[in-house]
């Protein structure tokens, strides 16, 4: 996990224990297939807008991206976790689909 632009190095811990409910979606994973970034733009304002980018190199490379807008750094946080969780459900479940067909 990088943090890109808005964050600092001491928010790392806090930013992860949001994000760690992402770790069981990623387990199926090897930690070296995976890469994330997390950025925010115009922080604490109400233009704030968080992206967190995932990156799975293997078995193919797939690029999930979530973005929030909520003004509240953690209701952010909490969304673009949710969202990612959301699409890399979606991911799994097409592969497990087609897998099948």
């Amino acid at each position: 996990m990088r943090l890109g632009t808005g964050f600092h190095a001491d928010e790392r811990e806090r930013i992860l224990d949001v994000l760690r409910k992402l770790d069981q979606r990623l387990q199926r994973y090897d930690a070296d297939a995976v890469d994330m970034e997390l950025t925010v733009k115009d922080r604490e304002t109400t233009k704030q807008k968080v992206t967190l980018e995932l990156w799975i190199a293997k078995p193919r490379t797939d690029e999930l991206v979530a973005t929030s807008t909520e003004t509240g750094l953690r209701d952010a946080l909490n969304e673009v976790r949710d969202d990612m969780w959301r699409q890399l459900d979606e991911m799994i479940n097409r592969r497990i689909d087609a897998r099948r067909a």
